[in-house]
């Protein structure tokens, strides 16, 4: 066990250094609706600075963005940013690593995060708003790289495990897990909304990777839609629409129209530049994107 700790602490740490060394930015959309048509406008650049700033998540309300900062090489800490004051606030301040910020379901005031412990494994907490409080979600489970919640007590659990990842359903309740794929799949998971059934990305050898629907009530996998060439992050949005980004584009799918394809609804190829990760708020009207420089961390 030790030895597959240390693998897959290895791998994510790894890929948190390469993240910083590329160094990733947050930035702000404005999301509208006009003539039946969704815009993406007004970039607004949230953080300032040359080292890892990532996997940005809005709150419950929309008023606030949790997301992981990376200073050095050595450790991360959970921020918020305020988004109508345009105020940042460090939340967590400790000697671990907290990565993957999400409000969790359940609990008013409280986030879960993925913490890198000081013996190296990764665990999912329970952490308060005010960095004061950790409990641990998931004492059995040392090797959790990114996550989603389904429901109340339901995640879907992307796992380090040394052989290309093990994809999850892990319930909490109890603290059990159902093993639904081995290796081939993306680090982005997201619940479908209006449901508990999961989205993942199921990793094509010629680089088109093609987002699944997982059904928790019957267990069937079915395709949502293929992505562009090369992508493998995506969000949903409360309407359930899907984004992406392709070379600095931003791209909307409509999985409620017949014949739905991949739409431009923004270019910021040169306002920008190059982004991957993204987070829609609850309500619809706001976007973070995540830009990086030199190749895709």
């Amino acid at each position: 066990m030790k030895k597959i700790q240390l693998i897959a602490t290895l791998m994510f740490i790894t890929g948190m250094v390469a993240g910083q060394t590329h160094t990733s930015e947050i930035w702000l959309l404005d999301i509208t609706q006009k003539n039946s048509k969704t815009l993406a406008s007004t970039p607004y650049r949230m953080t300032q600075n040359e080292h890892y700033d990532n996997q940005p998540c809005f709150s419950k309300d929309g008023q606030f963005l949790y997301y992981a900062s990376m200073p050095d090489t050595l450790q991360s800490d959970i921020y918020e940013f305020h988004v109508r004051k345009k105020i940042i606030r460090q939340v967590s301040n400790t000697p671990e690593s907290e990565y993957q910020p999400q409000p969790i379901p359940y609990a008013k005031g409280k986030l879960s995060v993925v913490r890198v412990e000081m013996e190296k494994s990764q665990k999912l907490y329970e952490m308060s708003l005010d960095g004061s409080s950790f409990d641990l979600l998931t004492p059995n489970e040392d090797s959790v790289a990114y996550y989603c919640w389904m429901n109340d007590t339901t995640i879907g659990a992307y796992m380090l495990d040394g052989a290309g990842g093990m994809l999850q359903q892990f319930d909490m309740i109890p603290q059990q897990a159902i093993i639904l794929m081995q290796g081939g799949f993306g680090r982005c998971l997201a619940r479908i909304p209006g449901s508990s059934n999961l989205s993942y990305v199921q990793k094509g050898s010629d680089k088109k990777n093609t987002i699944m629907k997982f059904e928790m009530a019957t267990e069937e996998r079915m395709p949502v839609c293929e992505l562009p060439e090369g992508v493998e992050d995506f969000c949903w949005g409360p309407d359930e629409k899907i984004y992406c980004g392709d070379k600095g584009v931003l791209y909307m799918f409509d999985t409620k129209s017949e014949g739905a394809k991949w739409e431009s609804i923004g270019d910021f190829s040169e306002t920008i530049g190059n982004f991957y990760r993204i987070a829609m708020s609850p309500m619809g009207d706001k976007m973070a994107i995540v830009s990086y420089k030199g190749d895709k961390p």
